[in-house]
């Protein structure tokens, strides 16, 4: 940063605008008037190294595994182009060639040391096998003729489970010997799950049979945020051939179903509803990961 900049920042963070109070043991600041407040977020730049891959100059890399690599990758941005840009990389892993297609639009942050401007980063893993493996990136097809990789040891994103905020019952679901909280929904009796977007929200649904329903059957999750239905899906499932709910002799749960959620930046309260079908209620649990956020 700036030595000029962070003298004034100094400054300005010693001042205090209306009658005060400083404590200089306790180090407090007491605000006699009160005065309108904000949140200001610094974003600081950071440095990351790339490197520079053409058609006619590729990159090869040996690695000795096992072990996860992130590469991360940003077209060379030239002011002629189109908003939004494809780019193809060959990758080629010891014998094994395989095709990347990316599609990225312009930064709006990065830049290079010589003042260049590239894309957004786009980014895809290496599962590297035990011993060493070689590996080679070529710039197949693109406008510009250069594209930036990035290197990180990183593991792909799990998915993570998330209690619900608020709940009917729970039921202990078992199968080979591995419990699984599941929480019961029906027309009525809604389940609703706090999310932090970006994110994928990964509901798994299992129709609940009773005594009443036999044989192959159909039924419908949906999910709605403040009164407003985003989503619902539409399943077909059998009992369970394995599985079995530990607490609740009375429920046969059926074979497991996924339905995700794309949730956009922001917190929001999802509900989880029943709808059609014979069944009366079905059970939900749910796991989430954070989405990339593209700079």
């Amino acid at each position: 940063m700036n030595k000029h900049f962070q003298t004034i920042i100094k400054s300005i963070s010693l001042l205090i605008i209306g009658t005060s109070l400083l404590n200089a043991q306790t180090k407090t600041v007491e605000v006699k008037k009160l005065s309108p407040r904000t949140i200001i977020s610094v974003v600081k730049r950071i440095e990351q190294e790339y490197y520079f891959v053409t058609r006619n100059h590729p990159m090869e890399m040996t690695v000795t595994g096992p072990e996860w690599i992130r590469v991360y990758t940003r077209l060379l941005w030239h002011p002629n182009m189109a908003s939004s840009q494809t780019y193809k990389i060959l990758l080629k892993e010891q014998d094994q060639e395989k095709l990347l297609s990316f599609t990225s639009e312009l930064s709006s942050s990065a830049r290079g040391s010589d003042k260049q401007s590239f894309s957004k980063w786009r980014s895809f893993y290496l599962e590297v096998p035990q011993g060493r493996t070689d590996y080679k990136f070529t710039l197949l097809e693109a406008k510009s003729d250069t594209v930036a990789l990035r290197f990180s040891f990183e593991k792909p994103t799990d998915y993570k489970r998330i209690a619900p905020e608020t709940k009917f019952r729970e039921l202990q679901f078992v199968d080979k010997e591995r419990l699984t909280n599941y929480y019961e929904i029906s027309a009525k009796t809604p389940v609703k799950v706090k999310v932090q977007g970006p994110a994928t929200l990964r509901a798994t649904c299992r129709l609940n049979y009773d005594y009443t329903l036999e044989g192959r059957q159909s039924y419908t999750v949906a999910a709605s945020v403040a009164g407003k239905e985003w989503q619902s899906k539409t399943f077909r499932t059998n009992k369970s051939e394995t599985g079995l709910y530990k607490n609740a002799a009375d429920l046969i749960p059926s074979s497991a179903n996924n339905m995700y959620l794309e949730i956009p930046p922001g917190t929001y309260l999802v509900e989880f509803t029943l709808k059609g079908g014979l069944g009366k209620s079905a059970a939900v649990t749910f796991a989430s990961k954070p989405k990339d956020v593209y700079e």
